[in-house]
Formats: structure tokens, sequence, C-alpha cells
């Protein structure tokens, strides 16, 4: 048995620049940060708490308060709750909602969400998106500063939820710090991505990265390499 752990930006909703853009105005209107850098690589780690951290640390010399936190978590998903109704919702990538549900009934996989986002933004955009999220167990940014921390506490909570061990993980995302955590942990890793963003997993040392899911058979092989 093995346990196949998503992403959910770029990997299974198309919401990557509505997430960049929302969290740029938040961090905008509830602190007046201006000229933020949005090359999340240059974060020591990809997740919106740690990002949230650093930004208020280097611009204020300090971390934000709790308080701080929680009034910019709900002004970050009033932002993507609006941003997502000027589009006419979030679109799930083109084949995911039947690669979950395929993985779903598989008897050689099981299924996990472990995202650099907020919990409550996530199950927004998966909700938005129409895809699965009741009976999949998750972590999220909630739980921890690093993705590796996530991935490892998303990892524990399948093993609970599906009373079984997981020596065998892959873990499905878009970007390079996603590649490069899988690797930290010690987890095969398939990239979601094309032009660019593909060349970079690629550079990253991913054997395969697919465009989406339309091509459902290549992406299972994939998952049993």
């Amino acid at each position: 048995m093995k346990l196949v752990m998503f992403d959910i930006d770029g990997t299974l909703t198309e919401s990557n620049n509505l997430d960049d853009e929302s969290y740029l105005r938040a961090l905008h209107e509830v602190f007046g940060f201006s000229q933020i850098s949005n090359d999340w690589t240059s974060y020591t780690h990809v997740t919106d708490i740690c990002i949230l951290k650093e930004v208020c640390q280097s611009q204020l010399g300090r971390f934000p308060s709790s308080i701080e936190v929680e009034t910019f978590q709900k002004r970050f998903l009033e932002l993507l709750i609006d941003g997502a109704k000027a589009r006419d919702g979030i679109k799930a990538i083109p084949g995911a909602f039947e690669i979950l549900k395929r993985l779903l009934v598989s008897p050689e996989h099981e299924l996990v969400y472990a995202g650099g986002g907020w919990a409550a933004s996530a199950i927004f955009k998966l909700k938005s998106a129409n895809l699965l999220i009741e009976n999949i167990p998750h972590a999220f940014s909630d739980d921890d500063d690093s993705r590796e921390g996530i991935m490892t506490i998303a990892h524990y909570r399948a093993e609970k939820y599906y009373g079984q061990l997981f020596p065998n993980v892959v873990y499905v995302g878009d970007g390079i710090w996603d590649i490069r955590s899988a690797k930290k942990l010690g987890y095969s890793f398939i990239g979601i991505a094309s032009g660019n963003e593909a060349q970079a997993l690629y550079k990253e040392g991913a054997t395969y990265v697919f465009p989406n899911y339309n091509d459902y058979k290549s992406f299972l092989a994939a998952l049993s390499n």
C-alpha cells in the first residue's frame, strides 16, 4: 500500500495567481506592507505562516501576534472568496477530480493532503473546485511552519486514520520547494507543471512531470514506479 500525498495550489487547484494576489493584498491592507517579494523561494519555508513571520520580522522587527495572524488569515480568506467569485470559482487542475476518485477506491493507494496554505483557505479552494475533501486526512500551515513538518504530520495522521504504516510515500506537487521537501523526507515525487515550471522540476531531479491528470494511466503508472 502506497500513500499519495497531494499539495493543493497549482497541484489540485488552479489557484496560484489568486493566492499570490490575495496574500500580498492582505499584507498591505492588514499591515500596510508594500513591495514585498513574491519570490517564494527567497523565504526559509514556502508556507503561509512562515512567510508572514519573516515579512513581519523584516518590516517590524518582530513576529506577528496571534491576533495579527488571526486578522490576516480572516482578510486573506475574504480576498480569496471575493477573487474566486470574480473568476466564476476556482477551477480544478484538469483530471484532478477523476484521479482523486480513482485513488480513493484503489486497493493499492491511500490519500492525504499536505499543503503550505492554511486549512481554511485550502479547504475553501478544494470546495470551490468541487474536489473531494471528506474522508481524506490532511495537514496544513496551521500545523507547522515548515513544509517538511506539514508533510510529516500529514504522514502521521494518514497512518493513524487508515490504521496502517506507509513506508512508501509519493508527494505530488508543482513547486521546486515541493520536490526539495520530498527529497529531504525520502519520499518519491511526481510533478504537476508545464513550461518553465516543469523544466525547473526536472532540473531538481524529478523523473515524472505531467501538465495535468488527463493521462491518468500514465500518472497511475508513475505512482507504481
